[in-house]
């Protein structure tokens, strides 16, 4: 039976998910995917009440030193690109030349939980017993 459910609730869920993967299971890529659904789901939440979400913060800053050091200059969308780079490539297989991709697993799975993380921060949403464990990680 089909039921109507908040998808900050699933956000939620799946950020949970994500730690669970991360911390006790050593499962990288099911972490880092639903890290990323979480974050993406948040951001969105974030966009609409018209703030700034985690990774638009860390291109804008990228941006401004880019500006700051005379580095030629590089549109939103390319730095998009680059920042999505990982998660598009790990999720495109469009020719045998993508079958392969070089990366590191567990580093990336972190980043991407702490980014959804942060955005769930920024919304106020409730901690769950994973989150004091990742603190640790991520001070460690």
């Amino acid at each position: 039976m089909p039921i109507k459910i908040d998808k900050l609730e699933i956000a939620d869920q799946m950020l949970e998910s994500a730690i669970e993967e991360f911390l006790d299971k050593k499962r990288f890529f099911t972490a880092f995917n639903s890290a990323g659904v979480a974050s993406e789901i948040y951001a969105k939440a974030i966009r609409l009440k018209g703030s700034t979400e985690s990774q638009r913060e860390v291109i804008d800053a990228a941006m401004a030193l880019m500006q700051k050091w005379n580095v030629p200059d590089s549109s939103l969308r390319e730095m998009k690109k680059i920042a999505n780079r990982l998660k598009n490539g790990i999720k495109h297989f469009d020719s045998e030349n993508d079958r392969y991709i070089e990366l590191a697993p567990e580093e990336e799975a972190m980043y991407m939980i702490a980014e959804a993380m942060t955005n769930s921060e920024k919304l106020y949403r409730a901690q769950t017993h994973f989150h004091p464990k990742v603190y640790r990680v991520r001070t460690s």
